[in-house]
């Protein structure tokens, strides 16, 4: 009787599990978001109403990407209404050298194998086949980085 309810739970959880993973996948959709500001010089001025103007944030990563399906959906969409990544500009790279660099191999390699004719969502699943679903991301980015410096793993070949 107990192993059948612990069975049943850890089904539930499993389960559960699976429904947070695709409502994450679901909420990193892209949406085009726009900020609303206003003119500076018309605020100062009480003759006119201020302008509202559309402006895209400032690019900034996310600090800490929970998979690589996230750190894709930055590369492509973006995470905070920001600029997507694979839209930085020199200066935006360079503001933020040092997490653009780390990221910019796994995005090389999704984005040839997305050309060769795969899904974003199955050039991951063929990175995470590679590397392991338990690594962290940190993790994977540096063995792809030493990968690379080797010619690229023989799997993620195109």
């Amino acid at each position: 009787m107990m192993n059948e309810i612990f069975r049943l739970r850890t089904a539930m959880q499993r389960e559960l599990q699976r429904a947070q993973a695709m409502l994450r996948r679901i909420a990193l959709q892209p949406v085009a978001r726009t900020v609303l500001g206003h003119d500076a010089t018309a605020a100062a001025s009480h003759d006119t109403l201020p302008e509202q103007e559309a402006h895209r944030v400032s690019a900034t990563p996310a600090k800490r990407s929970r998979d690589l399906f996230e750190l894709w959906h930055e590369f492509e969409f973006c995470l905070n209404g920001g600029n997507p990544a694979k839209e930085f500009t020199r200066t935006e790279r360079g503001a933020n050298k040092f997490a653009y660099s780390r990221r910019k191999v796994f995005w090389d390699i999704v984005t040839c194998l997305v050309r060769s004719g795969f899904t974003s969502d199955t050039a991951i699943d063929k990175i995470y086949a590679v590397y392991g679903r338990q690594r962290s991301v940190t993790a994977i980015l540096v063995d792809l980085r030493q990968a690379m410096k080797r010619g690229g793993h023989p799997s993620l070949r195109v």
